[in-house]
């Protein structure tokens, strides 16, 4: 059961997982509505799967997801999804240069208030570079540092998670 996997998880490394549960359904259409028909998008930090379900359902049927997640846990539940257009990384969002050439568009759900610094700074540094990034967060405390990064920065509240969620939806100028 992918709901009790998550809080085991999250108590073994709740700082590398972030939240006590993975993210709720409305949270989840929220993020994968905003990917707007990119051909391939790839998701930093993707649990266990909630939201990759729902970028699946909105990617072309040509389109492709690479997802990045640390856990080899979650990558195994992630590997249970039965869809052609995914494939699944079991390495750190930072290194996705190594695997992935072009990036369209990022959807992340990393914990960017609980990284160091330096590594927010380098996951943040490398989505400038791509034509969209989808980024969830608990409070809106880095919206300043995002901006530093993003020339157009758009947030979306959703109540309907817990804890209730901000989805920044940002694009480079």
């Amino acid at each position: 059961m992918p709901r009790l996997c998550f809080i085991g998880e999250f108590f073994k490394s709740p700082k590398v997982v972030g939240t006590l549960t993975q993210s709720s359904k409305p949270l989840a259409r929220a993020m994968a509505a905003e990917i707007n028909g990119t051909m391939h998008v790839v998701e930093f930090g993707a649990g266990t799967g909630i939201v990759t379900r729902h970028i699946l359902s909105k990617l072309p049927a040509n389109g492709r997801l690479t997802c990045f997640e640390i856990n080899p846990t979650f990558c195994s539940h992630l590997r249970k999804i039965d869809d052609p257009r995914l494939e699944v990384v079991n390495d750190d969002a930072g290194n996705c240069e190594k695997y992935v050439e072009c990036l369209d568009c990022v959807v992340s759900g990393l914990p960017l208030v609980l990284l160091s610094k330096p590594d927010r700074n380098r996951i943040l540094a490398i989505t400038s570079q791509c034509k969209r990034f989808i980024q969830l967060q608990y409070s809106p405390l880095l919206t300043g540092v995002v901006k530093n990064y993003f020339d157009d920065v758009r947030i979306k509240f959703v109540p309907l998670n817990f804890p209730p969620a901000f989805v920044y939806v940002c694009q480079a100028g």
